[in-house]
């Protein structure tokens, strides 16, 4: 299964780009494949615009995004896994978003077996002590008693009748965690 993460923030990016306001990413710059200016890091975090009137070659690849932008003048390319993402702050509005809590939610919950099919997320008792989330999310098998009407039974066999697979619904939860 491609990785949900490129399309996460994607989403998060053109929303706030739609709204015109000036996204900056807070980077945990010891993370591995991070490439940001040495000298503007600060206790082993930056914050960086990602306006896209301050980038050029603004690019989102499944495991990072990268682009070029100006430091003191100066043109320099940047990379930033979404493993070193912390927050995507916008100071204009007062809105932070926590992108390491969706994405390591979204990865728990999100694993598959060779077929594609999801499989129950667990962690174990040292891993959900270390976890930073506060926030769990989760998929799940929609109970029987959630069976379609049958206005959407019949609709599903006809695009299976056209050699295309109904669309699997699964019930979405998120846990709150101490």
């Amino acid at each position: 299964m491609t990785s949900i993460y490129s399309y996460i923030f994607t989403a998060f990016y053109n929303w706030l780009r739609d709204n015109d306001v000036n996204p900056r990413l807070l980077v945990d710059v010891s993370r591995p494949g991070v490439q940001v200016p040495s000298q503007y890091v600060t206790d082993g975090v930056m914050l960086i615009s990602i306006y896209h009137q301050f980038v050029d070659n603004f690019e989102i690849w499944p495991n990072r995004i990268s682009f070029t932008t100006r430091f003191n003048g100066k043109k320099t390319f940047v990379v930033i896994p979404y493993s070193a993402m912390m927050e995507l702050v916008c100071s204009d509005t007062g809105l932070s978003i926590p992108l390491n809590m969706w994405l390591s939610s979204i990865e728990l919950a999100c694993h598959t077996d060779e077929e594609g099919q999801l499989l129950e997320s667990k962690l174990d008792e040292e891993e959900a002590e270390s976890s930073s989330s506060k926030v769990l999310f989760t998929l799940a098998e929609p109970d029987e008693d959630d069976s379609e009407d049958s206005d959407d039974s019949a609709s599903a066999s006809s695009d299976s009748d056209k050699g295309e697979k109904p669309v699997r619904k699964v019930n979405p939860n998120f846990t709150f965690l101490g």
